[in-house]
């Protein structure tokens, strides 16, 4: 290996954005994070880094940020393989001063108000020069807003909140394994239970002549995720969530679950792709995306892609994410369904703060077991389905806004129900909701 650049500390530490896509992130980690790297027309600027600059961490195709590094040492040329979509030979040695998990990166226009070129109460405008080319030189105070948010992000995993202090946080496989999430309650069982069956088996993806969707008697076929290693569940989840009982819960349920996820991660478009075959086989008329688990940076890669490949598939994207919801394209056939309770309310002003890429979407909420909603938050909130606790209303519920009651809570056969009533894919649900946003 040969020097190409000084990296003496000269003064306080400079910003630099450095860029990565999901793939090359994760071949960062699984080399020991401690090397980033550059094309030999980047060498030059490469040069000018210095101990003690931090390099924030920019996920390109998702437009978000999971980490800041710090220069450790002097520039030097290697060809070693270390990413695949790349040799970038010019290797610059850092450490990781503060990393979130990627289900939880922060996306960019999450820091309207806190960046220099995305000032708050104003249409951003040509903010994408910013991040095109690295190692680009940021202000410093851009570049500490970013730190400042990805440190207040990850304490709020270690805390168990995120960013209010009621909702537990289940961030990854990681946070499972610190006992976020307490065992006694429904989810906390099933994520102990997760993840100690995945720690004992490899990765692997799923077969030829195996299937990618799910069936469900009463939502019909869906793409089905490990809660384990993507739900953010809020308290009420935590004890309600139909998806951590059951079928679901099974060994092999859950394997599925892990192969879907490994699947989507290793190639999101040819998943895709696999998913519309199998729909054509199926005879189906309409996709759940996230029967059971919620949305990562892959998934929505997916999802765009699916829906335009396809705009004659109804996808119908549950979340409760507003990170990665806010993520998913304006398409006319894909709706995403952002799913609250009385605890995860906070999360609607987020979604909505992200400035989502779509319009359509509403918003459903879940009862916690004996509660009934007053009407006026519900319809404050722009609710477009309700559901009670196990779809069991109490015998005199209040009179809320025509249409706003799932009619799961009043059949006593719920089989087919979605397929049946098809408010939350066909626009209804999105219409529903419209004036309260």
């Amino acid at each position: 290996m040969s020097a190409v650049g000084s990296a003496l500390m000269n003064g306080p530490p400079a910003h630099y954005l450095g860029l990565f896509t999901v793939a090359s992130w994760r071949e960062f980690n699984i080399h020991g994070a401690t090397v980033m790297g550059f094309t030999e027309a980047q060498a030059r600027a490469a040069a000018r880094l210095h101990v003690g600059d931090r390099i924030l961490a920019y996920l390109s195709k998702v437009s978000a940020f999971v980490a800041v590094l710090e220069v450790t040492g002097q520039a030097y040329a290697d060809s070693a393989p270390i990413w695949t979509d790349g040799v970038f030979p010019v290797r610059v040695p850092v450490r990781v001063v503060v990393e979130v998990p990627l289900s939880i990166a922060i996306p960019i226009r999450a820091l309207v108000g806190s960046l220099s070129f995305l000032p708050a109460g104003q249409a951003p405008t040509a903010w994408t020069v910013h991040v095109r080319s690295a190692p680009r030189r940021w202000k410093d105070a851009d570049g500490e807003a970013v730190m400042r948010a990805l440190g207040a992000r990850r304490d709020a995993i270690v805390a168990g909140g995120d960013g209010d202090a009621s909702s537990p946080v289940v961030a990854g496989r990681k946070a499972a394994r610190r006992g976020v999430l307490p065992v006694t309650a429904r989810v906390g069982r099933i994520v102990a239970r997760t993840e100690r069956l995945f720690e004992a088996e490899p990765e692997t993806t799923v077969g030829s002549y195996d299937t990618v969707l799910s069936g469900n008697k009463v939502t019909g076929y869906s793409v089905n995720v490990p809660i384990a290693m993507t739900c953010r569940p809020s308290l009420v989840c935590l004890d309600t969530c139909y998806f951590a009982a059951g079928a679901p819960t099974w060994v092999h349920a859950l394997r599925h679950q892990r192969r879907v996820y490994d699947t989507i991660v290793a190639d999101p478009r040819a998943f895709a792709e696999r998913v519309a075959l199998e729909y054509d086989n199926l005879g189906l008329t309409f996709i759940r995306w996230n029967g059971g688990g919620d949305l990562f940076a892959e998934s929505v890669e997916a999802i765009n892609h699916l829906g335009r490949m396809r705009p004659d598939i109804p996808v119908w994207v549950v979340t409760r994410l507003a990170e990665w919801a806010s993520q998913i394209d304006e398409l006319p056939n894909v709706f995403v369904h952002f799913s609250l309770d009385r605890h995860s309310l906070p999360r609607r002003a987020e979604f909505l703060g992200l400035r989502p890429r779509t319009r359509k979407f509403f918003f459903s909420y879940q009862c916690a077991e004996g509660e009934v909603p007053d009407p006026e938050t519900i319809a404050t909130a722009g609710v477009s389905v309700l559901f009670f606790n196990n779809y069991d209303p109490p015998a005199d519920i209040p009179d809320y806004d025509g249409g706003v009651l799932c009619p799961l809570n009043s059949r006593s056969d719920i089989s087919g129900t979605c397929s049946q009533c098809r408010r939350c894919f066909d626009g209804s649900a999105v219409a529903h909701g419209a004036s309260a946003v």
